[in-house]
């Protein structure tokens, strides 16, 4: 008996907030590369391939070299909605905070829909 199997990704629609995107707009070029291939890999659902740690509740960070990415899925998009470069070994309190209060806003507004 033959056995195929199908290895199915979920593809993602990516979105940024203006600030994420003049982030990456400012970062050297050798580096927004690795970024946009990092994303690239996210948005086709191969989570294990890069390093992703979770933070609070639906939030999650990519982390690319010294720079931190906070986004959380929704349905079939992924919402960037804070970054920062990182100077320590803990993700700071009020990083997190602030993407959580965006996320609620966004929420919000999908939800009002």
């Amino acid at each position: 008996m033959l056995h195929v199997f199908m290895d199915i990704k979920k593809i993602y629609t990516i979105l940024f907030l203006d600030s994420v995107n003049k982030m990456i707009a400012d970062i050297p070029e050798a580096d927004r590369a690795k970024i946009a291939a990092a994303v690239t890999v996210v948005s086709e659902g191969r989570f294990n391939l890069v390093y992703i740690k979770p933070l609070r509740g639906k939030l999650r960070e990519l982390i690319v070299k010294k720079y931190r990415f906070i986004f959380f899925i929704h349905e079939s998009f992924l919402y960037f909605i804070h970054s920062f470069v990182k100077k320590s070994n803990k993700t700071p309190k009020k990083e997190i905070d602030r993407a959580q209060k965006t996320r609620q806003i966004i929420m919000k507004k999908i939800n009002q829909r």
